[in-house]
Order: structure tokens, then sequence, then C-alpha cells
């Protein structure tokens, strides 16, 4: 839970005496790299994490993360890299961005070094303090992140880049990182890092208030400033005016047979992966 992944010692804990016993390795902390068993057909489906929600009396909740569903065909040896999105976290007032889910497959070919699978948004964070408190905004089933609440001027990522210019932090993305929030108090931190940068959550002042791990952005911690986006394919922005709540991440399935949930997810992101060929004896 939080902005950080898990380690390689985590995973091989929480995997003992499953099917991924011994099969999953940790090279970045929270990426989990796991080699296809066999050719043929998979279903992947993928679901972003919820942002966080707030505890005062309002009791606030954040916006829901996707799912995402799709086939594929994958060939024995390769290495798909999975991070699994954590539920952002949240305080008296706001509540920091859900992590987005996402699966790549290796492809040395490719100038990123993956080609993209399947990635599912995370929700935004919301907020409860005396502008109506909002719920934080649902992540998309599109690729483009979503504006968080406000009325203010802010710019939600697109093909796979962080929102940007938001009161309050922005998502990351696939290939950039969430901007900080447009108030200078802390040094202007709590973006969220985009997937090729390892998807840390987004921290400003305390923890309690942290983006989820995928990509989440940061609120401030103590006072009212506004919920964080959601991280995904393309970062959500964070609320675009003091006390607002935060736009939801985008997502991306470029399999077959897709089925696209959006509100589908009101926790910590997970991927399932299941083959639909018998395998070879």
């Amino acid at each position: 839970t939080g902005r950080y992944g898990p380690t390689q010692a985590q995973v091989n804990a929480a995997y003992t005496g499953t099917d991924l016993d011994g099969r999953v390795t940790i090279n970045t902390q929270g990426i989990q790299e796991w080699t296809v068993p066999f050719s043929g057909m998979y279903s992947i489906e993928a679901w972003g994490a919820r942002g966080g929600d707030t505890g005062s009396s309002f009791e606030t909740k954040g916006g829901m993360g996707t799912k995402m569903k799709g086939e594929f065909s994958l060939t024995k040896g390769e290495v798909l890299r999975i991070l699994v999105g954590q539920k952002g976290l949240g305080n008296r007032y706001d509540g920091g961005g859900g992590g987005g889910t996402f699966v790549v497959k290796n492809d040395s070919n490719s100038s990123n070094g993956f080609n993209e699978l399947i990635i599912s948004g995370g929700g935004g964070g919301s907020n409860s303090y005396n502008n109506g408190s909002q719920n934080g905004i649902d992540a998309s089933t599109g690729n483009s992140g979503l504006l968080g609440t406000g009325g203010g001027y802010a710019t939600p990522g697109s093909n796979g880049t962080g929102g940007s210019g938001s009161f309050s932090s922005s998502g990351g993305g696939l290939l950039t990182d969430g901007g900080n929030p447009s108030w200078n108090s802390y040094g202007g931190e709590g973006g969220g890092k985009s997937f090729i940068n390892g998807g840390l959550g987004g921290l400003v002042n305390l923890q309690e208030s942290a983006g989820g791990f995928g990509g989440g952005g940061a609120s401030h911690g103590n006072s009212c400033i506004g919920g964080g986006g959601g991280g995904g394919y393309s970062g959500g922005t964070g609320s675009t005016m003091s006390c607002y709540s935060g736009g939801g991440g985008g997502s991306y399935n470029s399999g077959t047979n897709q089925l696209n949930l959006a509100g589908a997810n009101s926790g910590h992101g997970k991927v399932i992966i299941s083959a639909l060929n018998t395998p070879p004896t």
C-alpha cells in the first residue's frame, strides 16, 4: 500500500504456495516481471486503483479505477512487466490520486524497450472541505486523462503523458511524470512518476495524503489544497482550484475481445492473467 511498490521479498512472501511461486522477479521496485510459460492466447485483466478518500465528517470518496480486459497472443519466453496500482492515501481534507495499473511486453526493438498491452487508469483524489465536498473523478476507459474539478485551467495527459498545470498535483502517464502543483509551498513537489520512471506515487508534505503507486498525484497533506490526479496511460490533473477534487487517469487496451468498464474498482489495483489454451504436455 502507499506510494511504493513491493520489493522482491514481499513478492516472494505473497506468492508462496501459488502458481506464481518463484516465477516473479523484481528488478525495479514494484514492477513485477513474469515470463510467459507457453505460447498461446491469454486473457489479461487490469484494474486501476481508487483515489484517496477523506476522513473528516464529510467522508468523501476517491474516484474509481477502470477495469480493462483483452485477449493477447503471447509467445513462450516473452517477459511481461506488470505494475499494479495502489489506492491513493487521504487525510481529513484531501486524497491522493489512485495509481494506474500497467502491463507491457519487453521488446528490444522498441524505442522504449517495451510495447504496452493494457493499462487501467486510477481514480482522482477526493476533497472534503468548504466547496461542496466532492468525490474524486472516476478514471476513464479512453486514452486521455481527465480534468479535476474547480473550474480552473489545467491540461490532462494525452498519448501517454502526465497531467499538468493544476492547483494540486497531477497523475503520471506511461511516458512522462505528472506535473507538480501550481501553488509554490513546499517547493512545488508531488506529481506522480510515469511508468518508465518507476511509477512512484507523489508526495508533498505528509505520507498520509500521498498518491498511490502507479503514478498517482499527491494532495497537500495538512490543509485544503485539493485532491491529486490519478495515474494511468495518461495522467489526470489535480484539482484546478483550491479545495476541489482530482481527475482520473486514462486507459489503454491493444487486445481483442475487449471489455472496458469505468467506475469498476473501489480498492487497490490488480492484474489477472489466464491462459485460454491448454498447456502443452
